[in-house]
């Protein structure tokens, strides 16, 4: 099985989890760790005690923004871990993608279901310009 963890700045991990369950239904296999509430430790001490618990096999980290101090306490990780696949700009489609598969993903398979997340992202109002239709039409 695939290990997904969602790392965000605030709450954004949580409403993301929260929202692939409604539509997966309860998983054990997706965690939300946020950072930068003063009620939580540091992220990078959430996650070390998260791989010492659970290990790094078929571990993916999906964060909210590269470049943003998230991402990069995670690159940080990869160092020590190069198992482990950190993917960056995390979205609904990416999250519901990867914890739907069954068995290891390849290098290959991972890249398609990134290109899919990405692709995921399309302006409607320029889509409803451009098809001249509306509504249920499309």
């Amino acid at each position: 099985m695939n290990t997904i963890i969602l790392a965000s700045h605030g709450e954004l991990s949580q409403g993301l989890k929260q929202t692939a369950e409604m539509i997966l239904g309860p998983t054990d296999n997706i965690y939300a760790l946020s950072a930068y509430r003063d009620e939580d430790e540091p992220i990078e001490k959430q996650m070390q005690r998260f791989i010492k618990k659970m290990g790094t096999k078929n571990l993916f980290i999906l964060t909210d923004i590269l470049g943003g101090s998230v991402n990069n306490e995670m690159l940080t990780l990869l160092k020590e871990n190069p198992e482990i696949h950190l993917i960056t700009g995390m979205n609904l489609p990416l999250v519901v993608s990867i914890a739907t598969q069954v068995g290891e993903i390849n290098a290959s398979d991972l890249q398609t279901i990134i290109t899919e997340s990405q692709n995921s992202l399309i302006d409607c109002s320029r889509l409803l310009q451009t098809t001249g239709k509306g509504g249920d039409d499309l």
